[in-house]
């Protein structure tokens, strides 16, 4: 029997997620600037692949499994450097009256460690791409590495909703406080699938690991770094 015969099934959650936080880019989708659509579409492409490559897995032939990874290799270099080009330009051009500008360069910083991670992942996962069990969750951290940016955005849909601010001051929270609260939502998640392949098959994987460490560290990241002089000398 073929492992994760739902998985695809799953992944269709946070995508779903990612769409509704993002939903100010698909309704500007005809004003939104170059820079925009490279990162916005290079993902969606990136992330329909992964929803349908554990099926693909289940349902047609290897081979076509092999084929659909190799586009996704291509998106998956795309969405990096469109990510990183994001960071480029939307740090020196934020505007002080932003809920991010105090956080601006230890956000950047998160980001890039980010983005650092998913190319990790994608490449041991074309290493172990033979080893069905290693590959898989290097291509489900993936997810892990990406998640925040649109759960945050989620999130402020029902808090927009129940406070109805006029301005993001008057929320009786930080942003950093909801960046939190996401946070330990998606680290007790990975938790969940470390605690499951401990359980079901005595293993832990580096994978989880990884991305569960990381996501562990962006709260001080965010938290305690916010705009500190290295980081400002960092990225200037």
């Amino acid at each position: 029997m073929k492992l994760f015969p739902k998985l695809h099934l799953w992944l269709i959650l946070p995508f779903v997620i990612t769409l509704i936080g993002f939903q100010g880019y698909w309704f500007g989708f005809k004003n939104a600037p170059l820079h925009w659509h490279l990162h916005g579409l290079s993902a969606t492409i990136w992330y329909v692949c992964l929803i349908i490559q554990p099926w693909i897995y289940h349902n047609r032939t290897i081979q076509i499994h092999r084929k659909v990874g190799m586009l996704s290799l291509l998106i998956a270099g795309f969405l990096i450097a469109s990510a990183l080009n994001m960071i480029l330009i939307s740090l020196p051009n934020m505007s002080e009256f932003s809920p991010l500008y105090p956080v601006r360069y230890s956000l950047a910083f998160v980001d890039l460690i980010s983005i650092s991670g998913f190319t990790l992942s994608i490449a041991l996962a074309i290493v172990y791409a033979r080893n069905t069990q290693v590959h898989a969750r290097w291509m489900i951290s993936t997810v892990f590495w990406v998640l925040a940016p649109g759960t945050v955005r989620f999130s402020f849909i029902p808090l927009d909703a129940i406070f109805q601010p006029k301005k993001f001051s008057d929320f009786p929270f930080e942003w950093t406080d909801v960046f939190i609260w996401n946070e330990v939502l998606i680290i007790l998640l990975i938790l969940f699938l470390v605690i499951r392949d401990y359980i079901k098959d005595h293993k832990i994987y580096f994978s989880y690991v990884l991305i569960l460490t990381a996501n562990v560290l962006f709260i001080p990241i965010i938290t305690g770094l916010k705009d500190a002089a290295w980081l400002r000398s960092f990225f200037d």
